[in-house]
């Protein structure tokens, strides 16, 4: 996965994305904390973690795209006909295109103390409710790069992945703030249960079954994709229906 990492670091288009999703999430939040005539240095806890799970999220949105990727760099009927699994294959390189969105957190630590002009403190909710954040997109992003190579009429779509999960998740609106339709509906995806450890303000029952549900989903996600990629590749293989080989 390092090298993966490494590669879509050297690509202007992932870099970009990483680098500036989460830097622009965080400035319209101030912006916004401003309008509303309030001190985002109050919220600064806040608005550092939410940006820089939109920064995640932002990455692993890239994902759609990245089994494509492969075929325009020349590697994808390498990779389809390896002996290893698909599933140890793939993960890697899905997982890498959320993962570089890592390098979102720190520009959103430091745009924040910029403009908020103050310090924090890095809670231990906050570091765990984003490692999930992270397990959460690198499952979200092998069932995305499955999908999207399975339909390819999906990437129509693409452009409606970003903004939904951004608005649902929490980052945006509080979880506790939607009417319970919504609410049912955003606790479907993993990063939900993952936003909401990171704005616990410490461990309580329900912070552990938030923990554990996201864990559970996307455990459910990773299983979904796996299935998805074996799919994929034996239609592949065995039909040639996917122009791969």
């Amino acid at each position: 996965m390092w090298f993966q990492l490494k590669s879509l670091a050297k690509t202007t288009f992932f870099l970009q994305n990483a680098i500036l999703a989460p830097v622009c999430f965080a400035l319209m939040k101030i912006v916004a904390y401003y309008g509303f005539s309030h001190n985002c240095a109050n919220f600064l806890n806040n608005i550092w973690v939410d940006s820089s799970i939109a920064g995640l999220w932002s990455a692993t949105t890239t994902a759609v795209g990245i089994i494509g990727y492969q075929r325009y760099l020349g590697t994808l009927q390498y990779l389809t006909l390896s002996v290893i699994s698909p599933s140890a294959v793939f993960l890697p390189i899905v997982g890498s295109a959320a993962l570089l969105g890592c390098i979102g957190m720190p520009l959103a630590i430091i745009t924040v103390a910029v403009f908020c002009h103050g310090f924090f403190m890095i809670t231990f909710t906050q570091l765990v409710g984003y490692l999930l954040s992270m397990l959460a997109c690198v499952a979200s992003a092998a069932l995305l790069s499955g999908i999207f190579v399975l339909c390819r009429k999906a990437t129509v779509y693409e452009g409606l992945i970003l903004i939904p999960v951004w608005m649902l998740c929490g980052i945006v609106i509080p979880v506790e703030s939607m009417p319970l339709p919504a609410r049912i509906i955003a606790f479907i995806h993993p990063l939900t249960s993952a936003v909401w450890v990171a704005h616990a303000q410490s461990f309580n029952a329900t912070t552990v079954l938030a923990i554990v549900l996201c864990i559970v989903l996307s455990s459910v996600l990773l299983v979904i994709a796996g299935f998805m990629l074996r799919h994929a590749i034996r239609l592949a293989t065995l039909n040639g229906s996917l122009n791969i080989i």
